[in-house]
């Protein structure tokens, strides 16, 4: 990547435009790390599943459908909270990295 791409990948982090090309990096950032985990990173996955599963173990039957579906809610909301936080993270941190080279 050239100074010219650096400077337009600056520009577009400092005025908050809707930057694609942050976006685009940053999905094929996460493909990349999808397909390479190592044990150590499958050994600090959340096994969510595990956990709703002995949530709901412990619940009456015509409770489970109920609490079932917050869970699956609670799963909506936490991943979508992370996936924010997470792109605010980088977005912020591109953006610092940028202006030290700058």
């Amino acid at each position: 990547m050239n100074k010219k791409c650096f400077c337009c990948f600056y520009k577009m982090n400092k005025d908050d435009n809707d930057d694609k090309l942050l976006q685009d990096w940053m999905e094929f950032r996460f493909e990349k790390l999808e397909s390479n985990l190592t044990g150590e990173d499958k050994k600090h996955a959340l096994n969510y599943d595990t956990f709703c599963e002995k949530i709901l173990d412990v619940i009456t039957d015509k409770d489970s459908d109920y609490i079932s579906d917050i869970l699956d809610n609670f799963r909506e909301e936490l991943l979508t909270h992370c996936v924010y936080w997470n792109e605010k993270y980088y977005k912020c941190g591109s953006s610092d990295i940028l202006q030290l080279i700058l």
